[in-house]
Order: structure tokens, then sequence, then C-alpha cells
């Protein structure tokens, strides 16, 4: 008999019946497929949606694409080029820098469009005229070059001559305000950043210079990182007593950029693509990387709220912002490792437009509740995506109606939008650059917009994104931490100098820190108790008790190079390690060492940060036993007079091996990591065996040898007498 419409499929599972069961034949693709000049790799056997890997020698990429994915059919992706054309063999071309083409009122050489790993080219300018930025640079096995653009200019003008990247033509030769310069990339190459540029009422060019891409080049990491520490850092910082009180409120200065502060709080919304291009290995890679990501925030005590969307044909919330939910670490990862690239089914489409709608009608809800503090809270739009966006309205028509929401109209450039920026990762050769450019925030001297090889290089960008403190070199090659923008900490007898008749003068110093140069020491403090002469009469030449100090400078420029480290006992510090409002100094300590052995860390010979470990409760004893051949056997002190209960001592025992302080380190943080911060438990001022300098390389580190410490918690009193008006200490 017939069957009615709605059990039509019933009848035809019955009708196929008759035939028997049938199940399509799994069809797997060719593990044949070559490169000339290299080699193919697979993932899963061949089977759908295992990943084809092109592989070339070192300096060349594959051609025209590095990845392709098996389909149902049994079939890898198509390859094709910028104009459609399909390609039916990958070869694998030579790495090539696109050449400076353009160099106003100056000279450069060679002049050719395209250069070699390792050749250069240089720059000159003209008479009467002053060349900023490099005066050679290198083509890179990355496809760019080493340095910064060269510039020729005279300052007669408003604006500073912007300047041309390499690859790049400008247009526009007046640089007053409110004239516009435009930039075209040569064919085969992609713009990263803004095609126009304004000088600005501020005598500053809008946006950031713009970057000329081949389909091979792409950002490293550390580069791209380095870029974040200068625009999505700043937004998180506000944990650091660089800023200024303003009754409730506070501003945070950094970078050119002023963050508006009421009580640090902060929305963060990450756009993972889990279309079809994307293998279970780079969706893996990509969740981890997120979950990276949203740790390394959780460890700044800003109020931050998280919601993770996960995109295909449709948009998926995977943690939805408006829940009070997203601002529990715990719960927000727990929903990332319980997500899968399954959840989207056969719908693996690329419909970035929906996402960033959902991120709008979240936005929407917020700003209709009253308790959201909507005009109060940073908003930070984070997209990954790997390919073009092939289905849905295009996503560029939907950032207008974002930036409505805050009052924000669309201009060329978006500096002034404080509460909004919108970061792209461009991951891997398929995307659409010129797309997700048009999506990402222009503000200026900021990059929004970044382009790299793989997920895993998105991971390894997180994980090097919120940078660490800074040490400074100050005199005798001594070392110090920075605590606020105008305070340094470090040792008191780096101060000092000891003449040949045995009496002690002050030095008079300057100190210098990576990426700003030098400042000057307004004002030296020494603990009133150091006296280095102080056991003279028990025959100890060198006395090192209370060898602590702070210098306070003309103002450090807090920066990507120059950020302060964490003191215990402070209610920044206190809420960085998620403790009650309550919570005491003792307890601080408690946490921080918490072990007989606590691991730790100090900066070695200026730059490398070596591991040790703090040896207290039951284990100090024998630890600073170590120390008794230092003293004099002419000399009356006893071992606990020469080092008192105010030293940490460090060391490796025969299981443990650390390295250990060289000469010119002391001054320097002891410092530990916690809830990926740094917290600094002492100073670092002498040791039982010279064994280094800032030159030499040691390969064995003695199990025997000792170096001690001024702990901070003894001192406390001292540092809140000279620090409390920068910073607020607990009770």
């Amino acid at each position: 008999p017939c069957c009615v419409a709605a059990r039509l499929s019933h009848c035809f599972s019955q009708k196929t019946n008759d035939y028997g069961d049938y199940e399509e034949t799994q069809k797997n693709c060719t593990l044949e497929v070559s490169i000339k000049g290299g080699s193919v790799s697979y993932s899963n056997k061949g089977l759908e949606g295992s990943v084809l890997t092109y592989h070339c020698k070192a300096g060349h990429y594959p051609f025209p694409a590095t990845q392709r994915v098996c389909d149902r059919d049994g079939e890898w992706s198509a390859m094709r080029l910028l104009n459609g054309q399909k390609i039916l063999k990958a070869v694998c071309k030579e790495i090539l820098c696109p050449a400076q083409l353009q160099l106003d009122n100056g000279q450069f050489w060679p002049r050719r469009q395209w250069f070699k790993i390792g050749e250069k080219q240089t720059f000159s300018c003209h008479e009467g005229f002053v060349l900023t930025g490099s005066a050679e640079r290198n083509c890179t096995q990355w496809g760019g070059w080493t340095g910064t653009t060269p510039v020729c200019d005279n300052q007669s003008e408003d604006c500073k001559n912007p300047g041309t990247p390499p690859g790049a033509l400008r247009s526009g030769e007046r640089f007053r305000i409110g004239d516009k310069v435009h930039y075209l990339c040569q064919s085969g190459l992609d713009m990263l950043g803004p095609s126009e540029r304004h000088c600005l009422d501020s005598k500053e060019w809008s946006g950031a210079e713009p970057r000329c891409y081949a389909q091979y080049t792409y950002d490293q990491p550390d580069a791209v990182a380095q870029a974040l520490g200068g625009s999505l850092t700043a937004v998180m910082d506000v944990s650091h007593p660089d800023f200024k009180k303003q009754g409730e409120k506070r501003t945070f200065q950094a970078l050119g950029r002023t963050i508006r502060v009421a009580e640090g709080r902060l929305n963060v919304f990450i756009l993972l693509d889990t279309s079809a291009s994307i293998s279970p290995e780079s969706f893996h890679l990509a969740k981890n990387a997120t979950i990276q990501l949203v740790q390394k925030l959780d460890s700044y005590e800003v109020t931050m709220r998280f919601g993770i969307i996960s995109y295909a044909s449709e948009a998926k919330e995977i943690v939805s912002i408006t829940n009070d939910l997203s601002q529990d670490v715990h719960y927000v990862m727990r929903k990332l490792h319980e997500f899968s690239d399954k959840s989207h089914g056969n719908k693996r489409g690329t419909n970035l437009h929906d996402a960033l709608n959902k991120v709008y009608e979240e936005l929407a809800l917020l700003r209709e509740n009253k308790r959201s503090h909507f005009n109060e809270t940073q908003n930070v739009i984070i997209i990954a995506t790997d390919g073009y966006s092939n289905m849905g309205p295009s996503p560029i028509n939907i950032l207008p109606k974002i930036r409505n929401l805050f009052g924000y109209k669309s201009s060329v450039d978006h500096t002034k939008e404080e509460l909004l920026d919108v970061y792209v990762f461009a991951v891997g050769q398929q995307v659409n650059k010129q797309e997700l450019r048009s999506i990402a925030s222009v503000k200026k001297d900021e990059r929004h917009v970044f382009v790299l090889k793989d997920y895993r290089q998105l991971g390894l960008v997180f994980n090097q994104m919120i940078s660490n403190f800074s040490v400074m070199q100050g005199p005798r090659t001594c070392r110090g931490s920075i605590l606020t923008k105008s305070m340094v900490l470090t040792a008191a007898h780096c101060l000092i100098k000891v003449d040949s008749d045995e009496s002690v003068t002050f030095t008079i110093l300057g100190f210098s820190y990576k990426g700003n140069g030098r400042v000057k020491a307004m004002e030296l403090i020494l603990h009133p108790r150091f006296d280095l002469k102080g056991l003279k009469d028990k025959n100890v030449k060198e006395f090192y008790d209370y060898d602590i100090a702070l210098i306070r400078l003309s103002d450090i420029t807090i920066s990507k190079n120059a950020r302060p480290i964490c003191l215990p006992c402070t209610s920044s510090s206190n809420r960085a390690l998620r403790m009650a409002p309550d919570s005491t100094c003792d307890q601080h300590k408690n946490m921080l060492l918490h072990l007989d052995e606590t691991p730790a860390q100090f900066i070695r010979q200026g730059t490398h940060r070596s591991d040790t470990r703090i040896h207290i409760g039951a284990k100090r004893g024998s630890c600073i036993e170590e120390a008794r051949s230092t003293i004099p056997e002419h000399s009356t002190a006893s071992l606990s007079e020469v080092i008192t209960d105010r030293f940490m001592c460090t060391g490796g025992t025969e299981k443990n091996r650390v390295q250990l302080t060289c000469k010119g380190d002391s001054g320097g943080p002891l410092f530990l990591r916690k809830r990926m911060r740094y917290f600094q438990v002492a100073v670092v001022s002498w040791g039982t065996k010279q064994i280094c300098d800032s030159q030499t390389d040691v390969k064995e580190w003695p199990q025997d040898a000792r170096d001690f410490h001024i702990s901070v918690f003894p001192l406390m009193p001292w540092l809140k007498q000279h620090l409390h008006e920068e910073l607020e200490f607990l009770p």
C-alpha cells in the first residue's frame, strides 16, 4: 500500500531492506601524492578528514598550498591560484623577500624587486635629511626583513614622513594635518594593516605601518607576542601599581593608550573556526591554545568574563558571556575541554558573520543589563581562522553594529575606541587577508591582525603573550627589579663604595633598562640598619644583613620591555593570588613558601632565568651550614650572627643540582611563579663561592655552594614606609 507523506522515510527504509542492508563503501584518498623538490606526509591514513601536508627544504615553500584535506568522495581538496585556476601538481619554490621600492629623499641599493635569503639592501639619505629606521636590512628565511623601514625626513611638516614598507608603493607627498597617504602592494602580495593613513590633529599618523605579505610570509610567534604586549597586555595590566589613583577610578597609561578602569572589568570573546578545513589535530591545538590563553588572562585581577564561540556553517556557544559562570575560569576550561570538533556535524562551512552576530547579540544583552557596567568594561574580540568566509553575509557588515553599541562611528582609525579591540589571527595559507584586515581594529601604532603558519604557533603566541617583569641594570653591574613607575628594589651594597681607607661612600648612578635607555636616580634609600662593617669588631670583613635598598628614579616608561614584578603583602598581589580580601602578609608568605625546598628562580648574568631552591624550615640549618667556611678562623662571630633570620638560603642537593648567582647578579630578584605571575620574595645579596661573572659559561655547578638573599617579608614595614603612596599594602 502507498504510504502517507509523514511516513515516507519509513517506507523507503522498508523498501531498501528488500535488497539487504546497504552501506556506502568508505573512499580513502590516495597516499601516492608527491611534490617536486620536497616530501609529503599524511594524517589518519587517508581517511575522510585526513590532512596531507607538503614539506620543502629550508628556504623553500610549497606552492600553491601547504595542506590539503581528504573529502568524503576520497579526493584531496583542490589547489587553486588566486585567479581561481586549478593546479594539479605542487612544487617547492624558493622563498624571496619583496624589496624596498620607494625611499623619499634617499637612495637604496641594490635596486630590484626580490631578494634571496641572506642578501641585503642598504639605505642612505640625501643631504639635509635624517635617516630613521635601518641603514641595512637582511632578507630572512621567513620571507621578511631584519630591522625597520628606513625613512628620510627633515621634519618640515606636521607629521613625519610615514615611509614606505618593502614591497609597497605610496602615493601622497604632503604630510600636513588632514592629509592622507595611500599604499599599494606589488602584484602577488597581500596588504596587512591600513592601506590609507591620515595625518591626525595630534601630528601623528593613524593606524600602524602596513605590511606586504607573500603567500609564504608569516609572522614569528615571538614578534606577535611582543606586538600584543603593546596592545592587549596593556588592557590586562591594570593590576600593576603603575597607574594613578583617582578616587575609586583609575587610569593606566601605557604605550600611548589610556585604559579607563573602574574595578578592572573585561569581556573576552574568542571565536574559534571549526569549519571543514580545520583538521582534528589543528582543532585540538587551537582549543589548547585557547585554554592556555584563558589561564593566562585569569592570572590578572580584573573582573573577567569569557565568551567562547565555535563557528562553522553556524555559530555555537561554548560559553555564553551572559552566563554568570563565564567568570569562573574552571567552568570555562571544562566547557572547552568538553567541546568536540564533531559538534557541528556535517555543517562545516565557514560563517564568520554568524559568530560575530552572536557577539553583537550578547553585547546588546549586556548593555540592557544595568548591572553589567557596560560603559566601564573593556571588550576584546579574538578571531582565529584558517580560511575564507564562504557562508552568510560578509562578516565586515556586522562590525559597525558592534561599534554602534558603544556609540562609536565607523572610521579609518579606531584609536579612540577605548572599550573595544578586535584581533584577528589568520592561520595558514588559505586565508582571505583582505577580508580579515577589514575586520581587525585599526589603532595608532598597534597591530591587530597577524598571520601565523599553523595552530601550533598560535599556542606559542598565547604562551608568550603576557610579558614578564623587567630586571634593571644599575651601578657596578648590579641589578634591580621594578616595583612601581618610579621605584626600583635592589641590594644596598650596590650603592656604596669601600675606599682604600675602608671608609664607605655612596655612588652616583643611573639605571638602564631594556628598550628605554637610561633613567636618573633621584633618591637613594638604604635600609638604616645596613652596615657593611657591622661585625668588624668580630673580625668579619663584610656583613650583609639588611642588604636592601630602594632607588627613586625619574619616571620609568612602563612598556612591554619594562614591567613591574609583584610584591607580596600588597593588595594587587592579594587579588592576583585570588586570596580573601582580609588576607594577611603571613598568609601570603605561607602560600608562596609552603615547602621546605621551594622551587624559585633568579636572573643570572642579566639574561638567563635560572632555577634554584629555597631551603626553609627543617632544611634551612643544613643549607646555611655550608657558609661556615666563609667565616675567618680568627673571627669570634657565630654562624647565626653572620647569617641572620632575614636571609634566605638557596642552593642544590645531590639529587637536585641548581645554578648559582654570578658576580654582578646582586640586587636582582629571587622570585616564584604563581598563577602565571611572578612574586619577588627576596633580593640577591651574596654567595659562598664566586663561580662566574657576566661572561663565564659554567658547565657544572658545585653542590655545596650557597647563595644568600634578603627576604622581603621581615622588611615589609620598611618597604611600606617608603612605598605606601604608590602601593597599597595589606593591613
